[in-house]
This record gives structure tokens, sequence and C-alpha cells, in this order.
């Protein structure tokens, strides 16, 4: 426990002294607090997630890009919903400042369209997202471009589809200088691709993972319930010494996350299928079938 304290502090302070080398300001929760520094549990003010926070240790970093991917197309509202929760609960509360949702229209026809209800029950406020969907790559790009110079966005969700030959290294480092020129913050959505050279100082593999019971008022589990959506993260590749995996549980009252339960742990019922006869009735009242073949013989050939 010791020795872990120990790199970490060292970490920080090699941190600090670059912050110092390149002119900025030492970004709030570099420095290294007392105690066990693997233990970073949220106070309930948004400044600090368990687990997360080993990975933004200052929340969202101005002028960055960070990207999250899902390996298929069903896990896009896994790979969606955990970059929604990301940019409420990382970046500052600023009610004249929106999040823009650049999305993908393959995307869309695959996994749907942002629903108003949703986003509500999810922690959204009337107003606190915008949602585009250009017709092609290009215009994405451009668009993503243009907000992230505009100051009404405090951050850019960016939806691509796979590998397209039309968004690569090229393109991900133009965007890259963009945000850190302007100060903004790009997060990138890769759904259904796969991993590749990016400009990302952050990537993600996203994976939807079993949710816990939902919980009462009393401090009990509601067994055979779905409580808050729970993500299990997969750092592909990161600056700062990353687990080798998180699984995180989304708050919409809160807007945080936090580390998730396990759903045997909540009373929740053992998995068995819905139905666990037949599929299909078995028919009555039809024609019969064609009768069985005889005895087939094997003849010798006339000629």
């Amino acid at each position: 426990m010791g020795g872990n304290a120990l790199a970490q502090e060292k970490l920080f302070a090699l941190r600090k002294a670059i912050a110092k080398i390149e002119g900025k300001p030492v970004a709030d929760g570099l420095m290294p607090v007392a105690g066990d520094m693997a233990a970073r549990t949220s106070d309930g003010s948004g400044g600090r997630m368990d687990g997360l926070g080993d990975l933004l240790p200052e929340g969202f970093p101005a002028g960055s890009m960070i990207e999250v991917r899902g390996v298929t197309m069903r896990d896009a509202a896994a790979v969606s919903g955990f970059g929604l929760g990301l940019c409420l609960a990382c970046r500052p509360h600023r009610p004249d400042r929106r999040i823009l949702w650049i999305g993908e229209r393959s995307v869309a026809r695959e996994a749907g369209l942002p629903h108003a209800a949703g986003l509500a029950d999810y922690g959204f406020r009337p107003g606190e997202l915008l949602h585009a969907m250009p017709r092609k790559l290009e215009d994405a790009l451009w668009l993503a471009d243009a907000a992230l110079s505009c100051s009404a966005f405090s951050a850019v969700m960016l939806e691509v589809q796979g590998n397209p030959r039309g968004f690569g290294l090229t393109e991900s480092r133009r965007l890259s200088l963009k945000a850190k020129g302007s100060g903004g913050f790009l997060l990138l959505l890769r759904q259904a691709g796969e991993e590749e050279t990016s400009s990302a100082s952050l990537r993600l593999r996203i994976e939807p993972a079993p949710a816990a019971a939902r919980s009462l008022s009393g401090g009990t589990m509601l067994g055979g319930s779905i409580g808050n959506p729970v993500f299990h993260l997969v750092p592909e590749k990161s600056r700062l010494a990353a687990p080798p995996d998180l699984t995180l549980e989304w708050n919409p009252h809160d807007r945080l996350f936090y580390p998730a339960t396990s759903p045997s742990s909540s009373g929740a019922l053992p998995f068995r299928p819905a139905h666990s006869g037949a599929l299909v009735s078995p028919a009555f009242d039809r024609q019969a079938g064609a009768t069985a073949l005889g005895p087939v013989m094997a003849f010798e050939r006339a000629s």
C-alpha cells in the first residue's frame, strides 16, 4: 500500500513539473491525498469518481479528445449511454452551455434515435442536449470542427460507425489539434469499430454489464427488478497507470458514476429463460403429412 502511494506521489510531482515547464496551471486533483490513493470516492459534489478518477483525475481536460468504442452494433446503446453520462458527470455545470451530439444515420437506423423521456430519466434537463445528424461524414467532421470553436457547447460528441476511410489518423489529428487550440472537448463514439491508431488521449472499450436490483427507500433491494445502467470499461489507451478494467454504475439523480454492486449480492433472482417450454404449440386439425417411405431395395443396373 505504501509503495503504491509513493508511486502515485512521484507521478503527480512529475506531472506538476511538466505543467510548470509548459506554462500551464496545475489542475485541481493532481496533488496526492493523504491515506490510500486507491480509495477515491465521490463526496456528492461531482468532483471525483471512484475508479474513473484514475483515468480522468481532472475530469474533462480542456483541449483534449477521448474515444469510446463498442465492438459490435448491439453495444451501441451502452456506448452512447456511457458517453452521455461522461459528459454530464465530468463537465462543469454551466446552464448556458450545452452538449452537442453529432449522430450517425446508419447507427440511428440500427439503434434508434434519442428519446426525450428517456433522456429525462437518464438525468438530462430540458434543452441540455442538442442532437444533429448530418448526411455525410464530411459534414459531420465540419460540424465537429465548428462546434469546438463555439463557446456555446461544453462538450461535443462525434459518432462514427466502424472504421470509415474518410476518418483516419489525419482527421483525428486535425480534430485533436482543434480541440487543443480552442480549449474545447471532443468525445468520439466509435460504434462497431476496430481498434486503430488515433490522436485520442484516452480510449475505452465499453461493454454492457448486468444491472443490480432497484434499491428501495428502506435500503432493501427489490428482487427481480432492474436498477441503474451498468457499464464495463476496458482501457485500451491511457497516459496514466490505468486499471485493467472497471465496472461502473450510472446514477441519474446524482449524475455521477459509482462502483457497481454485484447483481448476486443484491438479492436478484437467478437468470432463467422467459419461457421454459416450447416456443410454438404443436399443430392440430391439419392435413396429414406424407407417408413414411418403405424399404428401399438396391437393384443391379441393367446395363
